[in-house]
């Protein structure tokens, strides 16, 4: 009986735990490293989430990353777990396009062959 007590237990403390951790989508309007924070612009409006040593990929993002947030609320604040950016969110310099290998410059002039 007691096995089937604390087993119950168990179940219910982690049904409560796998319940407060959610998804939060935006754009990043500014990183403070400082406080630990990142302000973000979602579809309902603006939203602070903090970030700690543990948070994987807080130290990659930068204002104007479209990312998503697993998070965990705790005492009433966003707390990040892992934030990623979409892989199409920044915009690639010159020197990282690749050029196509039927590419304009790489093919001979008209009638020249």
């Amino acid at each position: 009986m007691r096995k089937l007590l604390a087993y119950a237990a168990v179940m219910l403390f982690l049904s409560a735990i796998s319940a407060s951790a959610a998804l939060l989508e935006g754009t990043v309007a500014k990183v403070d490293q400082g406080k630990k924070q990142i302000l973000l612009q979602t579809d309902k409006g603006p939203e602070t989430v903090e970030f700690t040593g543990n948070t994987k990929g807080a130290d990659k993002v930068k204002a104007g990353d479209k990312v998503k947030v697993n998070y965990t609320e705790k005492s009433g604040k966003i707390v990040a777990d892992t934030i990623d950016a979409s892989k199409g969110s920044a915009v690639p310099s010159p020197g990282d396009r690749s050029t196509a290998p039927n590419d304009m410059k790489n093919s001979p002039p008209a009638g020249i062959r």
